[in-house]
């Protein structure tokens, strides 16, 4: 928002009114799978749900950024297929997925696009 600010630009355009179109039926479809699983009692699968619906909801909103948050979603999908593999290690890969696969990504675009 800041950088939009400075060049003067909208961040709320048509575009990221896609952008958030495309993100939200996924994470919107992930979420209420993730609260079934809930109110089924059925925990093992949960971090794997939401590593996969996080990273097809990155692949969706990648057509509207950068190419390389469709790597990132990508990223995410292979580590909850194999979250799902490796029951009892969810969180190991939630890890993974939401913390060490985001530093790396937000390294590179710093690398690449900010200098």
């Amino acid at each position: 928002m800041r950088k939009a600010k400075s060049r003067q630009e909208n961040v709320w355009n048509p575009v990221s009114k896609r952008m958030l179109t495309a993100i939200a039926i996924p994470m919107i479809t992930g979420g209420l799978f993730i609260g079934i699983l809930l109110l089924k009692d059925v925990y093992t699968p949960i971090a794997s749900a939401s590593l996969i619906f996080y990273g097809l909801s990155l692949v969706a909103g990648s057509q509207y950024t950068y190419d390389d948050v469709k790597w990132l979603g990508i990223g995410e999908i292979i580590l909850g297929l194999l979250a799902l593999l490796s029951p009892g290690y969810g969180l190991i890969f939630w890890a993974i997925g939401f913390g060490v696969l985001h530093i790396i990504y937000g390294a590179i675009m710093h690398f690449k696009y900010e200098r």
